[in-house]
C-alpha cells in the first residue's frame, strides 16, 4: 500500500500558525483570568505566584483545554485546505506532529491534561480535515 505524499509546506504553515494562535489565545485567557494581580513592575517570584493562582483557583485550564482543542482543529482544516488534497492524510499528520509536541513539551506537574491532550489530539485533527473536506472539490 502507497501512502499518498502529504504536503509539508501546509503542515508547517498550518502548525506554525496554530502555534501562533495558541500563544496568543494563552496570554489573552491568562490576562482575562489574571486581571489586577498583574503588574508592571513584578518579580519572577510574584508572577510564578500569580500563574499558580490562575492555574489552580480560576476556570483557566478548562477554557484553555476548550481553545486548545479548538485550534487543534483548525489547524488540521488548514493545513487539509492549503494541501487541497487528501484531507484526512493532512488531518492525521497534524495530530501526528500534535502528539509529538505534547510529548516534547510534557509538563510533570499537569500530568492529566497532557493525557487528555494526547487523547483528543488525533480525532480533533481528522475532524478539521473532516470539515476541510467539505469545503473541497469532488476529487476525480
Amino acid at each position: 500500500m502507497k501512502i499518498p505524499p502529504v504536503s509539508l509546506k501546509a503542515i508547517a504553515i498550518a502548525f506554525a500558525a496554530e502555534l501562533g494562535a495558541d500563544f496568543f489565545i494563552s496570554l489573552f485567557v491568562f490576562g482575562f483570568f489574571a486581571g489586577d494581580r498583574l503588574g508592571p513592575n513584578m518579580s519572577e517570584s510574584e508572577f510564578q505566584e500569580v500563574a499558580r493562582q490562575v492555574t489552580t483557583t480560576t476556570a483557566y485550564v478548562p477554557w484553555m483545554m476548550v481553545f486548545g482543542t479548538a485550534t487543534t482543529v483548525g489547524g488540521a482544516y488548514l493545513a487539509a485546505r492549503l494541501a487541497r488534497r487528501i484531507p484526512y492524510y493532512h488531518g492525521l499528520a497534524m495530530g501526528i506532529l500534535g502528539i509529538l509536541f505534547v510529548l516534547v513539551t510534557w509538563d510533570g506537574a499537569l500530568g492529566w491534561l497532557n493525557v487528555l491532550g494526547l487523547l483528543v489530539t488525533i480525532p480533533a485533527s481528522l475532524y478539521g480535515a473532516h470539515l476541510a473536506k467539505k469545503h473541497m472539490p469532488a476529487e476525480s
